[in-house]
């Protein structure tokens, strides 16, 4: 029995994306590259999970009881619960000075915080997905390596937008966010931000 792209397991034959075969392989070899790893990644897969696990952020906060196991990822056991979350609302205050850059949004269900950077907590991104887990990497190190390198790849995408996003617009938002039972400042790692300028037209 062959499979394409696999590992074989002794139960049988699992299917693993090719770039954790490169990455297990380079683990191997002690040669594992995250910047490449990353960029290989992003603009397909990466993307295209993000997007097909986000749920409305109106759903979220109806409830988190039963999202867990159905929408949310968990980086281990007994972690919060990370998930991918879509909303938009009006841009009410923008930190630009400090390091931790932060824009505050009202929506229509509370107020979420969104990270602007360059400094940038948790590594959501790399734990909304359940597809990257920390046994296809050689170690903590480069599991932790490659959880900030999302983030980076995250921000460095939108800069154009997050410099010139102005309070009182509408921004349109997907990204990702560690849940627990306090909801109450929800900080949200962004993957895409567009704002609603004049005549509704996103820029």
């Amino acid at each position: 029995m062959a499979c394409a792209g696999v590992l074989l397991l002794v139960a049988g034959c699992k299917v693993v994306p090719t770039e954790e075969v490169a990455a297990i392989h380079a683990r191997d070899r002690g040669e594992f590259d995250v910047s490449s790893f990353v960029t290989d990644m992003w603009p397909g897969r990466v993307e295209r999970e993000l997007r097909a696990r986000a749920i409305p952020l109106e759903k979220l906060r109806t409830g988190t009881s039963a999202l867990g196991p159905r929408h949310g990822n968990r980086a281990g056991d007994g972690s919060p619960w990370t998930y991918v979350l879509r909303g938009g609302g009006i841009v009410r205050s923008i930190e630009r000075d400090s390091p931790r850059g932060r824009l505050q949004v009202d929506t229509a269900t509370g107020p979420v915080t969104i990270q602007m950077g360059p400094v940038v907590s948790g590594t959501t991104i790399r734990d909304a997905l359940p597809s990257i887990a920390f046994d296809h990497f050689p170690d903590q190190i480069s599991f932790a390596e490659v959880g900030m390198a999302l983030t980076d790849k995250a921000l460095a995408r939108l800069q154009p937008t997050l410099s010139s996003v102005d309070v009182g617009e509408h921004v349109t938002f997907l990204g990702t966010a560690r849940v627990t039972d306090d909801q109450s400042s929800l900080l949200l790692t962004p993957v895409e931000l567009a704002v609603q300028g004049n005549g509704g037209a996103l820029r």
